[in-house]
């Protein structure tokens, strides 16, 4: 299987090109976000219900894995703004794997994604206290082909969660490395610090990618990462 990954989109699809690939994996933060209050948020959902759809559908042969980051609030935004008369309804294409803390398998190979991501500033969707954390990151399965975070993991020694906008300052979570350490997925895929290290480092049993497509700046930086498993 050939898999094209990568994150950090904030809506830019601009010459992002698949062909080729079996299987695109998408880490979170894949919709813009110009606020968070409602209407802005609705349309985040209105970007996903057409422009993201009609993109992924005109690849009908390829499979899109794909899970929500800290800027995505659609999934959750009949939660948030239960109170405003709007339809929060979302939906995909056929060829696009949502995953919520949840898995898939796609031609014998196995995938789960989850969202969660440290607290930055008690504003963003899907952030949690490290308890929080452990609780959501504990019901990864073992045996995992392909594991899609949105957080990198904290691995000493290594840039994969590092940001380059504050020098030298980590933004991993230390909970998700136990887990990966524990049940061992082949790849791990995350984004959400835009200039960590790209080009994967090896952790315990897994190979760890930050395919982040963005720099600090919200500009496009770094090409798509391309693995066969």
């Amino acid at each position: 299987m050939r898999i094209m990954a990568t994150s950090d989109l904030h809506g830019n699809l601009d010459g992002l090109d698949p062909m080729g690939a079996d299987v695109v994996v998408l880490a979170g933060d894949v919709a813009p976000l110009r606020g968070r209050g409602p209407w802005h948020i609705n349309d985040q959902k209105k970007w996903i219900n057409k422009r993201f759809r009609e993109w992924t559908a005109s690849y009908p042969d390829i499979q899109f894995v794909v899970i929500p980051g800290n800027h995505d609030f659609y999934p959750i935004a009949h939660i948030l703004f239960k109170g405003h008369d709007i339809d929060w309804t979302f939906g995909f294409s056929p060829n696009v794997h949502f995953l919520g803390d949840c898995a898939a398998e796609i031609n014998g190979i196995r995938f789960y994604g989850t969202p969660w991501v440290p607290i930055i500033s008690y504003s963003w969707a899907f952030e949690g206290e490290p308890d929080t954390l452990r609780q959501w990151f504990s019901k990864i399965p073992s045996g995992l082909d392909v594991l899609v975070t949105h957080a990198p993991p904290r691995i000493p020694g290594s840039d994969v969660d590092r940001s380059l906008q504050t020098d030298s300052e980590h933004f991993g979570s230390s909970e998700l490395a136990e887990v990966i350490a524990e049940k061992c997925p082949r790849f791990v895929f995350c984004g959400h610090i835009h200039t960590g290290q790209h080009g994967g480092v090896d952790f315990e049993s897994s190979r760890i990618y930050n395919v982040s497509r963005l720099d600090e700046r919200y500009e496009i930086a770094y090409e798509p990462t391309w693995l066969d498993v």
